[in-house]
């Protein structure tokens, strides 16, 4: 990217610092209002990635860090200790993007962030039938994804096998959550396939 090239993202350079607070501000709303999706997401990253080198070439800002791709996370084989996990690493994350003051720290918990939505959704794949009707931008409401999950524990279905072999009609929304889950691991991967060819 040349110096030219770097202005069209900072035009006015007596305002270089307010301007990339204003992108900043952008992305973090961006990140931290959408579902989390990886193909939306990393097309935000790479337009996040492009802001970053502009501030570099104009000299914004000096941050030599690069984003750490490891991610260290395991979850649980217990469905609600592993839901429970979950959001509890998610809203952590969330509240380091809201706090990044930089392109490269944004993008290095965004990239955290995505690793544990993979890691999370690899936990509900399976072969459902019937997801014409799933949205993967339509998550289920937390609150009544963790109460719908805790009710199917008490009645003893504790682990992932046990809840997605059971006859979940009595729980249509998590039923939906599951599938929903579940064919974003699976567009997740048929995406990461594509990248690799």
């Amino acid at each position: 990217m040349t110096i030219e090239e770097a202005k069209v993202f900072f035009p006015e350079p007596e305002d270089f610092s307010d301007q990339l607070d204003e992108h900043l501000f952008g992305f973090k709303q961006f990140f931290l209002t959408n579902p989390i999706l990886t193909a939306t997401f990393k097309s935000r990253l790479v337009a996040l990635s492009k802001v970053n080198v502009a501030a570099k070439i104009l000299g914004i800002y000096c941050d030599d860090i690069e984003p750490c791709e490891i991610f260290n996370v395991t979850f649980s084989s217990s469905v609600e200790t592993s839901v429970l996990d979950y959001f509890q690493l998610k809203s952590a994350r969330m509240l380091k993007i809201s706090q990044a003051n930089t392109p490269n720290a944004l993008i290095h918990e965004v990239s955290g962030l995505l690793h544990i939505q993979r890691n999370f959704c690899a936990l509900w794949a399976g072969d459902y039938v019937d997801t014409d009707n799933v949205l993967l931008s339509k998550p289920m409401d937390e609150v009544d994804f963790i109460q719908s999950i805790k009710r199917c524990s008490s009645n003893g279905l504790m682990s992932f096998v046990e809840l997605k072999n059971a006859n979940l009609s009595e729980e249509p929304m998590l039923l939906k959550e599951m599938k929903r889950l579940s064919l974003q691991h699976k567009k997740e991967q048929e995406w990461m396939n594509a990248i690799k060819s």
